[in-house]
C-alpha cells in the first residue's frame, strides 16, 4: 500500500536503512589492491550479500495517486512488478548495476528507483533472461567492479565435480563470449612451484591447450617459486575475472609465448603472439 503526501521519499529512504543493509565489510575489500585473496573473499562475501538495484517500477504502482488526499491510503490494482535499470554501453553491452549502499547509489547522481535485493534472489532473475552481460558493483565509483553473468552465476551453482568437462566447456564459452581487446601494451604475470612454461617450451616457444590464469600485480607472481612475465602487446585479448584494472585475467588456450629472455634461475620473460583460439575459422 502507498502513503501519498510530500514525506513519501523520505519514507522510502527510512525504510531502506531498516533493513538493516550494511556491506561494510564489502567496501573494505572493494578499497584495498586486488590480490588473488582479496578476490575470493570478494566473491564469498558478495554472494551473501544484499546490495541496492535501481528499478522501474511498473505503471499501475502509482495509480490513482493523481486523485489522493494527503494521508489517503491507495491499494495499487494488479501484481506490481519491476524491471532492472539497466546501463547500456556504446558496443551493445547490457549491465546490471549494483550498489552497496543507497548513499553511493545517490553520490553518482543516479535517479531511480531502487529495491535491496540478495545476490541469490538476483541470481534466480538473471538465469531467466539472456539480455544482460555483466554486473557493476558501485559504478561511477572508485569502488567499481565489473563481473560478467556467467561468472556471477556460477557463484551458486551445486559443486559438479564429477563433470570436470562441463565445467571446461563452460569456461571455454566464456573465454570466447566475454574476452577483450587489450587497448595498450601490458605486463601480465604467472606463478608457480614449477617451472612449466620453461620445460614445456619447443625452441623457445610455449603453448598451453588449457587456459591460463595470470596477474597483472606483481606481487601475486611473488608467493611461488618461479615467475612468468606476459608481455601482452595492445590488441591481444584477455578475459578479465573479476577487476576493475584487468588484475586477474584469462588467457584463452593455445596462445602462443616466445621466450625472450632468462632473466635468472626463477624468473623468465615472454612475449605473447598468435592466439590461433580467436580466429574466424574457429567461430569467433
Amino acid at each position: 500500500m502507498i502513503e501519498t503526501g510530500d514525506n513519501m521519499d523520505s519514507d522510502f529512504e527510512d525504510l531502506k536503512e531498516q533493513n538493516g543493509v550494511d556491506n561494510s565489510e564489502l567496501e573494505e575489500i572493494m578499497k584495498r589492491e586486488i590480490t588473488p585473496e582479496s578476490q575470493r573473499d570478494f566473491l564469498e562475501i558478495l554472494k551473501d550479500s544484499q546490495l541496492f538495484m535501481p528499478v522501474i517500477y511498473s505503471d499501475n504502482l502509482f495509480e490513482g495517486i493523481e486523485n489522493a488526499e494527503p494521508g489517503d491510503v491507495i491499494q495499487p490494482q494488479g501484481q506490481i512488478s519491476f524491471d532492472i535499470n539497466c546501463l547500456a554501453s556504446k558496443d551493445g553491452t547490457i549491465a546490471v548495476p549494483l550498489f552497496t549502499s543507497s548513499q553511493i547509489m545517490e553520490q553518482t547522481g543516479l535517479k531511480s528507483s531502487a529495491i535491496a535485493i540478495f545476490m541469490s534472489d538476483l541470481a534466480d532473475m538473471l538465469k531467466q533472461s539472456e539480455k544482460y552481460s555483466v554486473i557493476v558493483v558501485n559504478p561511477f565509483t572508485e569502488l567499481e567492479i565489473n563481473m560478467p553473468i556467467e561468472a556471477f552465476l556460477r557463484l551458486f551453482e551445486e559443486p559438479d565435480d564429477d563433470n570436470p568437462l562441463k565445467r571446461l566447456i563452460e569456461l571455454f564459452d566464456a573465454i570466447k563470449k566475454h574476452s577483450v581487446e587489450l587497448e595498450e601494451n601490458t605486463t601480465l604475470f604467472i606463478s608457480s612451484d614449477e617451472n612449466f612454461m620453461i620445460e614445456n617450451a619447443v625452441d623457445g616457444v610455449f603453448v598451453h591447450d588449457l587456459p591460463l590464469h595470470a596477474s597483472s600485480n606483481p606481487k601475486h607472481a611473488g608467493q611461488f617459486k618461479y615467475t612468468n612475465i606476459l608481455l601482452m602487446p595492445e590488441s591481444k585479448r584477455i578475459l578479465p575475472i573479476v577487476s576493475d584494472d584487468d588484475l586477474d585475467v584469462i588467457i584463452a588456450p593455445g596462445t602462443e609465448f616466445k621466450l625472450q629472455d632468462v632473466m635468472d634461475k626463477t624468473q623468465n620473460l615472454w612475449l605473447c603472439g598468435d592466439q590461433p583460439f580467436y580466429d574466424e575459422k574457429n567461430g569467433v
